[in-house]
């Protein structure tokens, strides 16, 4: 029998794995008649699937969704191989108290058969993984790059004290040998006046400071 119902999907059934490894998918099916039509919903594995609601009642051109999920944890290597049949028929009022003893007794030439396989799909979740892996390694990639930028600025810092420093140090190192240099010439007068006093020689004061600056002049010129 035909042309009670239409389903979708009409082919496959994709069954979405989740994080929990629980794999689910939703069936929809259409009552192309203006009577009300019940349903059935069988499959080659029955402990393998959950569905909800397994048979019940549609209204005249309404539909049904189907919830039908696996009962056990499903890796993505494995496969499913499963099949689900719809069965479908018109059904009078006054049965629609028992649909259980309905399809129990219902005449198989009054029943229209739908068949749809079923198949794992792992895209969405592979793609999801992904994402958060690039994302991941986007915020990583950032941060390394803050990371360089402000050692970058550190060390440009640094580099830049050192080198004042080494300014400092050689001002420094120059005023000290100024300096050593002048106690070196402040130590030979000394010695020259403690010579003339010394030996009795008869030189001025003046003559001794006179050659005292000339000795200091010199010394400043062959210094710098």
């Amino acid at each position: 029998m035909q042309g009670l119902i239409d389903i979708e999907p009409k082919q496959y059934l994709d069954f979405i794995l989740h994080e929990s490894l629980i794999a689910s998918t939703t069936l929809n099916i259409f009552n192309l008649t203006p009577n009300s039509i019940s349903f059935k919903i069988k499959t080659t594995t029955p402990n393998m699937f959950q569905v909800k609601p397994s048979m019940g009642i549609i209204q005249p051109n309404s539909q049904a969704s189907i919830d039908i999920t696996t009962t056990l944890p499903i890796k993505e290597e494995n496969k499913l191989n499963s099949k689900f049949q719809i069965n479908a028929s018109t059904i009078e009022q006054n049965d629609e108290q028992d649909l259980a003893n309905f399809w129990k007794y219902k005449d198989a030439s009054f029943i229209q058969q739908v068949q749809v396989k079923s198949r794992l799909k792992i895209q969405e979740i592979k793609q999801e993984i992904i994402q958060q892996e690039l994302q991941q390694s986007v915020i990583s990639e950032t941060h390394e790059n803050v990371s360089q930028m402000y050692q970058s600025v550190i060390d440009s810092q640094s580099k830049e004290k050192d080198e004042e420093i080494q300014r400092y140090q050689e001002q420094i190192d120059s005023l000290q040998k100024e300096l050593s240099d002048y106690q070196l010439m402040l130590k030979s007068v000394k010695q020259q006046e403690v010579a003339v006093k010394h030996h009795g020689n008869k030189f001025e004061l003046k003559q001794v400071l006179i050659i005292a600056a000339i000795s200091l002049i010199l010394g400043f010129i062959f210094g710098k």
